[in-house]
């Protein structure tokens, strides 16, 4: 692209036309916030692109590519403080996250109000984690909880109900793991015969865990399951925010990220990890697993 494409004029021209979408931003959240299913507000689908490509002349040859971290946890579950979520995923320059607290929704909720309220050029994914009895299962684009110990198939069923797009996270978890904790992480083969719209092919874990994404993307190739694919840093600690995104292409924000979802155009992929980060992930998961295996908490963090 020429600079040349890029003027101080086109600029204010941008700007001036995206102001009411900044303006009428929460109360257009409002009236999103009182449906049954989940609609973006013309913030996330209008003005977060929009102020991107703001500045550039001719926006018609341009698709944008936006990154995304679809598998994370707050306080509302098990995780850190949302603010320190929302501001590493902010350093780091995602376009949205989801919020997935295990069995909970009202930490997307707030998360979604925050962005809104405070005019953040990141979209909120409001989102479950659900303990279903065949292994964990995400729920993206809801506007309610999916009651936990069911099959993974009538979870899914229930996901679909409520507008919502099914992921089956970390579908090949350790099975000493599940041991360990009395509870089953990953549904596993069930990915061949459940109709996920999704499949976790990146859950951020350094060193050889590494084998069980593998797993997953082997599973999906040899039994031909032609469903997006997802990455998500499953992030208990907001500093590892983003070491699992998305991919997708779009230029209509969030919504751009719901259809890539539901027509299996989206990629994953892992960040590096530095030695100290490596350090401290294990740390963190050993203490956690030795702390829930007692109390039964059902997570590893």
């Amino acid at each position: 692209m020429d600079r040349g494409d890029f003027d101080l004029e086109q600029y204010e021209i941008d700007f001036a036309d995206m102001q009411h979408y900044e303006e009428n931003a929460l109360v257009d959240l409002e009236r999103v916030e009182k449906l049954t299913h989940w609609e973006p507000s013309d913030y996330e689908r209008y003005y977060l692109p929009r102020l991107r490509l703001a500045g550039i002349k001719d926006k018609t040859s341009i698709v944008l590519q936006n990154s995304a971290d679809l598998h994370l946890h707050t306080q509302w579950s098990d995780g850190d403080d949302l603010e320190r979520v929302l501001k590493q995923a902010l350093r780091i320059g995602l376009d949205a996250i989801a919020v997935t607290d295990h069995d909970e929704i009202q930490g997307a909720f707030v998360a979604r109000r925050l962005a809104h309220e405070r005019r953040l050029p990141m979209a909120i994914v409001p989102g479950v984690e659900i303990s279903s009895l065949e292994g964990h299962i995400g729920a993206l684009f809801v506007m309610k909880t999916i009651p936990k110990d069911l099959s993974a198939s009538e979870t899914v069923r229930l996901i679909h109900e409520a507008g919502g797009i099914a992921v089956a996270h970390h579908p090949y978890s350790p099975r000493w793991l599940d041991k360990v904790l009395g509870v089953q992480l990953g549904c596993g083969d069930l990915i061949k015969t459940v109709p996920f719209d999704a499949i976790e092919c990146t859950n951020a874990v350094p060193g050889s865990g590494v084998k069980y994404n593998i797993a997953a993307m082997e599973a999906m190739r040899k039994q031909h399951v032609s469903v997006a694919v997802t990455g998500g840093s499953d992030a208990h600690f907001a500093g590892f925010v983003g070491k699992g995104k998305t991919y997708y292409a779009g230029n209509e924000g969030i919504l751009s990220l719901r259809n890539s979802l539901h027509y299996g155009f989206t990629h994953g992929a892992e960040a590096y990890w530095k030695t100290r980060e490596k350090i401290h992930y294990y740390f963190r998961l050993v203490r956690a697993v030795a702390r829930n295996s007692l109390q039964r908490f059902g997570s590893v963090n």
